[in-house]
């Protein structure tokens, strides 16, 4: 459990950094005090084990001490993206019903870090709930991804002994904590006893100086920061800096340059998922394989399966299905969702891939409509969704467009009733949805395809762009 390993890092490691951040180092023990006052603090507000409580603050010391804060109060963890929109922020916390929630507005209201910095009395054990994840479906409403404090923390375990991360190592994270991809540089970080670095926000121009200051060695990020450092100018930082390893989701179509230019020896590529964690990765020092997203991690089995759950022989395309003690135990409120992912101790991604007769594992689609946009999963319902209720649409069809640095764009189809234009729908989506979900290319259209079923073909709309496999 993580607050295990908080306890044990803190004996052994107390006076090591374990944050840095905007020119502040907390070490472990001046965290582990921190996360206690906050959760005397929420238990002195009525917050009792079970009870869900919403994090959504930015990047800050205070996030991560929040966090541990919650989880030794018994409580279940939410972190919330603080910018999301009205209408999907109201359903998230309708849906989880938080206690408390935390944000810019209510950390000095709480008085969250004054008061007793004594270890709360409160006893979790591994089959507790720990952390509430949302994460956008296929029906164009967020599901609740719920884990127990016995598989929230494995990870960090995992990227441990991936990439080779040792006490001394420093990780720097450039995304947001709320995002899996800089949580699990924390969780990284805490079970190496190593530092964890990271901005209040990503800034190209300040990326290698940032480097630089943190003495970062191994860097988590996801292959659309990796392309935007790719686009710069040339400094003279990228060659003379510390970095050996760099963890990148969708890193792949970017790898040999990032090795070429920036002089890494490792840029490892990895699937997952919120829902699974963190599935495979590629190997350090192993030869790349074109396509590849690299093989399961000790702990970890990956099997590609047909329509009936039936494993398909290597190279065959089909559903990729995981099982791991770090996949979620449940979607939150949803025995109906919960008993379509999960299937014999197996967990159904809703993602296509293939395996070769070695393991390694290759991402073909996905087979649910969601969008990749620069990290960001966007339901492409939830957007369609919007766009009707415009009174000028009659039909929208959104899909993922090929974007060289976002690896995603958003693309709208609209079969208007009167006329209407791409400005004005925008403005309507940026007003109702958070700004990753927004459309930025437009098109419209007399009539959409149709299937023979009336449902919306997306997958020719997607073969206009040189889109992949028909599983529209």
């Amino acid at each position: 459990m993580l607050l295990d390993v908080l306890a044990r890092q803190m004996a052994a490691r107390g006076p090591h950094p374990f944050l840095l951040h905007e020119g502040r180092r907390v070490t472990y023990a001046e965290l582990d005090r921190l996360a206690n006052r906050a959760a005397n603090r929420l238990s002195a507000r009525g917050v009792r084990p079970g009870d869900r409580v919403t994090l959504a603050l930015g990047n800050s010391v205070e996030y991560v001490a929040a966090a541990f804060g919650i989880l030794k109060a018994g409580a279940v963890l939410n972190p919330m993206n603080p910018d999301l929109g009205r209408a999907e922020r109201e359903y998230v916390l309708g849906h989880a019903e938080p206690r408390v929630v935390i944000d810019a507005a209510s950390v000095e209201a709480l008085a969250l870090f004054a008061g007793d910095d004594r270890p709360p009395p409160v006893r979790v054990s591994p089959d507790d709930p720990a952390l509430l994840l949302y994460t956008s479906g296929t029906t164009g409403t967020p599901k609740g991804v719920l884990f127990t404090h016995g598989n929230s923390g494995g990870t960090g375990r995992h990227f441990v002994a991936a990439l080779g991360v040792q006490p001394d190592d420093t990780i720097l994270a450039v995304t947001p904590l709320f995002h899996g991809n800089a949580w699990g540089a924390v969780q990284t970080a805490l079970h190496a006893g190593a530092t964890v670095a990271f901005p209040r926000a990503f800034h190209a121009s300040a990326f290698w100086p940032l480097v630089h200051a943190s003495g970062a060695t191994v860097l988590f990020t996801i292959g659309t920061i990796l392309a935007m450092l790719l686009a710069r100018p040339p400094s003279d930082l990228e060659r003379t800096h510390r970095l050996r390893v760099i963890l990148g989701l969708g890193a792949a179509p970017v790898r040999e340059r990032v090795h070429a230019r920036f002089g890494v020896e490792d840029v490892v590529e990895c699937f997952g998922s919120t829902d699974a964690g963190v599935v495979t990765l590629t190997p350090l020092g192993a030869p790349p394989r074109p396509g590849s997203c690299g093989r399961p991690v000790p702990g970890v089995e990956v099997a590609i399966v047909d329509d009936a759950g039936r494993p398909l022989p290597p190279g065959a395309v089909g559903e990729i299905a995981v099982r791991s003690p770090a996949r979620m135990t449940a979607y939150f409120r949803d025995p109906e969702a919960t008993r379509a992912a999960l299937r014999d101790g197996w967990f159904l991604t809703g993602d296509l891939g293939r395996l070769d007769p070695e393991g390694w594992l290759y991402f073909v689609d996905r087979k649910r409509d969601v969008i990749r946009r620069g990290g960001e999963n966007v339901s492409s319902v939830a957007v369609e969704k919007v766009l009707r209720e415009h009174p000028a649409v009659a039909e929208a069809a959104v899909i993922g467009v090929p974007d060289p640095v976002l690896g995603q764009e958003i693309m709208a189809y609209v079969v208007a009733r009167t006329p209407v234009d791409a400005a004005e729908l925008e403005a309507f989506a940026a007003a109702r949805l958070a700004r990753f979900q927004v459309p930025r290319r437009w098109a419209f259209r007399d009539a959409l395809p149709k299937t023979p079923t009336e449902r919306v073909a997306k997958y020719k709309l997607r073969a206009e762009h040189g889109g992949g496999p028909l599983v529209g």
